[in-house]
Formats: C-alpha cells, structure tokens, sequence
C-alpha cells in the first residue's frame, strides 16, 4: 500500500436544513481522524485526507457522512486500492457502486 501523503477531496453543495443540522456536520466531520484539515470556497469544501490515517472505521463514517448528506460518492474515488488497501473498493462493500461505476 502506497499510502503516504495526503489528497484532497470536494463535498459539493451540502445542503444543510437548520443551523444545528450544520453543526451535525461538522462535528461529525471532526471526528473522522483521517480528515486532517477542511475549507470551504464558495459552495464546495475541500477536505484534506491524511492516507497515513485512513483506517476502515474512518473511512466508513466518511462515506456514511457523503451519502447522509447527498454528496457525490465519486468524490471518493482516489481512496482507492493503491492509496488505502483492497477493503474500499472491494465489490462487496456496499457503496462499490457509487462510488467506482
């Protein structure tokens, strides 16, 4: 696994419906570890993934957190194979689908 360094991922036009619902948000986006860093621009945030961080745990609650809040699983894509192990991308994995077809 060649997982060192960091990538940089986009959450596209998060709608949130209430100011708590955004703090929802980001209290949860707080707790994945392997986020290192968040900003946003305009309507797009831009979260910076630490690949040394990334377990299986973290991961899943990224991806629950991008399909809660209808963000394009596609975005996920770069955490593939090469860069987190053969887990995320596994066919298996319920959100294979979404996120590498």
């Amino acid at each position: 696994m060649n997982s060192t360094g960091t990538v940089v991922i986009e959450a596209t036009g998060v709608t949130y419906y209430s100011p708590q619902d955004e703090a929802a948000f980001f209290g949860w986006l707080d707790k994945i570890s392997c986020i290192e860093s968040y900003q946003g621009r305009v309507r797009t945030l831009y979260l910076t993934v630490d690949l040394d961080a990334v377990d299986e745990d973290g991961l899943r609650e990224l991806v629950a957190l991008y399909r809660r809040y209808n963000i394009d699983l596609k975005e996920l894509r770069v955490l593939d194979a090469d860069r987190v192990g053969p887990w995320f991308s596994d066919s298996d994995r319920w959100w294979h689908a979404e996120v590498f077809e």
